[in-house]
Order: C-alpha cells, then structure tokens, then sequence
C-alpha cells in the first residue's frame, strides 16, 4: 500500500514538473515577444477585415457589439466609430445583453453625436458574440442580404464576421474600434523631474510604455485565439 502511494505521489510531482515547467516557458515566450512588434501585429490582425479594404464604406445599417458596461472605455469608443460612419438616413442596431439604464446612456451618447434617434434600435437577447448575431438573423431576417456595416473592439472583429457569415449574412463589412495612436514628445531627458536622485530616470519610453502595452496586448490577442478555436470547435464560425 506504501508502494503504491509513493508511486501515486512520484507521478503527481512528475506531472506539476512539467506543468510548471511548461508554465515558465510559457511565460518566458510572452515576456520576449513584448519587447518585439508582434503583439501589435497580432492585434492589428483580428481586427482588420481583410474583405473590407475600403477606408470608409457606405450602409443604410449599422450593426454595434457592445457588452461593456456605460460609461466604458470598449463601449465608448465602439459609439464613437458608430456615429462617426452614420449618415442621416442610417439605421444603428445595437446588439447588447438587456441593461436599460447602459441602453439609456447608450443612446443618450449618440445623440450627442448627431444620430437621429428614431434611427436607433437595441437587440437585448444573447450573451455571446454567436447568440447576439443569431437573435439579429430571427428578428431582422431581411438584412441577410444587404449591406452591413459591423462594429465592435478590434480583438473580437475576425470572430464577430465569421459568426455573420457562418449565419448566412452575406454582405458584411467589419470595422474595428482602434484606438488613436498619440504623437507627441514622451522624452525626459533635459527636463526637471524632482524625486530621489539616486535612482536613474528610465529613458526610454519601450521600457516605459511599450513592453506593458504590448504585454496587455498579447493577454487580449491569446485570450481571443482561445475563442476563435473554441467558436471553431462549436461549429459558430
């Protein structure tokens, strides 16, 4: 019975060996690659629409994910894209699970930035990318044919056009929520910074700045792959 417990016990420190190690080494690749382009390539990836090159695209429907709490950053800035390629005659569908206070400020936001609001419309049934979209196809079965114009954050575009096509849309144009990049001087050096001398100002701005966003970035960017080989394996896309 010894025996047998202490070979149960060998296996077990066998098998966090090489989960730990696994672990580490997992860690060690994420760690590198946040030093290199490739988590912003990666971003950039899932969220670009390689079937809609065109910079602006014209739709008499817009189609807005949103998921986000009100005011959020996600969402604020997916309102923002929405009503920045709204035209007077577009009609805005937002798809998010049932809030109606989050629906209230939703559209109190668009019409802040001039959408009309009898142009505006929420679908509240789903609580994932694929039962959101199905909802959309049961409620609105005639826009399965005509131009669509589909917004949501950049690391869930690749997965939400899938889901569209998958269910039969078959004019979908897919823009991501990118943020703006900022251009402006972040140097330190020759300015009056103050503080503890004796510890060196950190310079450059990779270090500063970059290796976290990209680091976050990668989180965001693994975490959708996941998603997309789980859709994958449901039959969603």
């Amino acid at each position: 019975m010894k025996i047998k417990m202490s070979n149960i016990l060998i296996t077990i420190l066998k098998i966090l060996k090489i989960v730990s190690v696994s672990c580490g080494f997992l860690f060690f690749v994420i760690f590198l690659l946040a030093f290199t382009s490739a988590p912003f390539y990666m971003y950039y990836h899932l969220g670009t629409d390689s079937d809609c090159s065109k910079e602006t695209f014209s739709s008499a429907h817009i189609v807005m994910l949103g998921g986000a709490g009100m005011p959020s950053q996600g969402n604020l800035i997916r309102l923002f894209y929405t009503a920045a390629y709204a035209q007077s005659n577009t009609e805005v569908i937002i798809l998010h699970p049932h809030d109606s206070l989050c629906q209230k400020k939703m559209e109190k936001e668009l019409l802040l930035k001039g959408v009309q609001q009898d142009k505006i419309s929420f679908l509240t049934e789903g609580s994932n990318t694929h039962s959101q979209i199905l909802h959309l196809k049961n409620e609105r079965p005639e826009l399965l044919h005509q131009d669509l114009l589909v917004i949501t954050s950049p690391e869930y575009l690749k997965r939400t056009v899938k889901c569209f096509k998958k269910l039969g849309f078959t004019a979908v144009c897919g823009k991501g929520a990118f943020e703006a990049t900022v251009d402006f001087d972040l140097a330190l050096k020759g300015k009056k910074m103050e503080g503890n001398v004796t510890i060196p100002i950190i310079e450059n701005t990779k270090l500063r700045y970059t290796f976290w966003n990209y680091l976050k970035l990668e989180i965001d960017c693994f975490r959708e792959y996941t998603a997309l080989f789980y859709y994958k394996c449901k039959g969603w896309i």
